[in-house]
């Protein structure tokens, strides 16, 4: 009887690792899908935070100089709006105050949604500033 013994060669792993990879990868690739489309919704959200305070500022801004109106607050919101494009909000609404003392804008809309089955999420930016006007010595 012949019996030799091999050294160096190792015994073939079992198959219990096959199909590990597609596992791992059907696992890990709608996480990190969901996790770009996440970014991506909070840079969109954020974006049009930041326009519509941009408008209301500007309606504040020409409401509240010396012989501005609440017409020109909305012309001017409407205009920055317009600059801003389409796409950066849905179903906009601005509001144009102008009291003795104080001029308010707010500008309310909905943000754009990527996320499949997420409805635009809710954006409100309120602007006030104090209305030029001159007024005698002791009066507020």
């Amino acid at each position: 009887m012949n019996v030799s013994v091999l050294t160096g060669v190792r015994p073939r792993p079992e198959a219990d690792d096959a199909g590990a990879a597609s596992i791992q990868t059907v696992i890990v690739y709608p996480i990190v899908l969901l996790l770009i489309f996440g970014m991506v919704q909070g840079v969109l959200y954020f974006h049009a935070q930041n326009t519509a305070q941009a408008i209301a500022n500007g309606a504040v801004q020409a409401a509240r100089v010396e012989g501005g109106s609440v017409e020109a607050g909305y012309q001017e919101a409407a205009a920055r709006l317009e600059r801003a494009g389409e796409g950066v909000f849905a179903d906009v609404r601005i509001a144009v105050d102008r009291g003795a003392t104080t001029a308010t804008a707010t500008v309310t809309g909905l943000a754009p949604s990527i996320v499949p089955g997420l409805r635009g999420l809710l954006i409100e930016q309120t602007a006030t500033g104090p209305v030029e006007r001159f007024t005698s010595e002791g009066a507020p």
